[in-house]
């Protein structure tokens, strides 16, 4: 094979492998455009569904379509938001139109490393993979919103009147025990793929004292919690009762002190020492 040749190869498998030029993101992150349509981009304070897969080295994270069979949801926060780290996600999606695809990489630092499995430990970056499949305007997202609210009203009704149940003994005969101490009440185990120790997890919830009273939720936030599972990020009765699901799977889980934040008071004073606590969830 002659020399031009061998150029010609290399070049065309370049673009094949998608060795595109980098860009630094407004964030200073390192962003590869493989497939760029010119079609419609997002805007801030818009919401976008996509396709992502998250590695450290070769090690896949974390997965949409493994996970939940289909795009993760992601909110881009408005102009004049204010945000303590900007996640990478945010930065690649308003480089993205429609139906492209891109490669962005967020450095690992040291808060980050405390839960990175230890067989890629020496990795420096995260790499997320990410195919745009859907933008949701801020016309059609208020009414998402609306609705969503109307259901998170209804449904904190819900969580409130159960967990009186359970502590009036009524739940007795339709409840799991661990041996750890943990209790659950599966509602649904989730048509997705179980829930993995390691993986990163999107998770909505309602955490509320034995008496019914409220301290926490991310419905009113409108976005799931996202941390990945069993690496102590959360408390461990939180950790366990996830595991115990599918993605798609629902439950209550019922947290004795020992699982959750023990002697001390947490939540800002709205959680007691010693207190058992209650947590519905929904795993994405």
């Amino acid at each position: 094979m002659k020399y031009s040749s061998l150029i010609l190869l290399f070049f065309l498998c370049g673009n094949l492998f998608g060795q595109t030029p980098a860009s630094l993101t407004e964030h200073g992150y390192r962003f590869y455009h493989h497939v760029n349509k010119g079609g419609q981009k997002p805007k801030r304070g818009e919401t976008i569904k996509a396709f992502v897969n998250v590695f450290i080295g070769d090690t896949l994270m974390s997965s949409s379509r493994k996970n939940l069979g289909g795009p993760y949801k992601y909110d881009i926060p408005a102009a004049d938001a204010t945000l303590d780290h900007y996640p990478p996600i945010f930065d690649a999606a308003l480089l993205m139109g429609l139906g492209d695809s891109a490669t962005i990489f967020q450095p690992i630092d040291s808060t980050m490393r405390k839960f990175i499995p230890k067989g890629v430990q020496n990795e420096k970056e995260l790499r997320f993979e990410i195919m745009m499949a859907q933008i949701i305007t801020q016309e059609e997202k208020a009414k998402v919103d609306q609705a969503f609210a109307v259901r998170a009203s209804r449904l904190k009704l819900d969580v409130q009147n159960k967990t009186k149940e359970y502590a009036s003994g009524l739940l007795k005969d339709q409840i799991t025990s661990t041996p750890s101490g943990l209790k659950a009440l599966i509602l649904s185990q989730g048509a997705g793929k179980p829930v993995k120790k390691g993986e990163a997890v999107q998770v909505h919830y309602f955490g509320l004292l034995t008496n019914g009273e409220v301290f926490d939720n991310s419905f009113d936030r409108r976005h799931p919690l996202a941390f990945p599972v069993g690496v102590g990020q959360m408390i461990p009765g939180f950790d366990e009762g996830v595991q115990m699901l599918n993605h798609g799977g629902k439950a209550y889980l019922f947290i004795p002190s020992q699982l959750g934040y023990g002697a001390e008071e947490a939540a800002g004073g709205k959680i007691p020492a010693n207190s058992e606590i209650v947590f519905y969830i929904e795993v994405q």
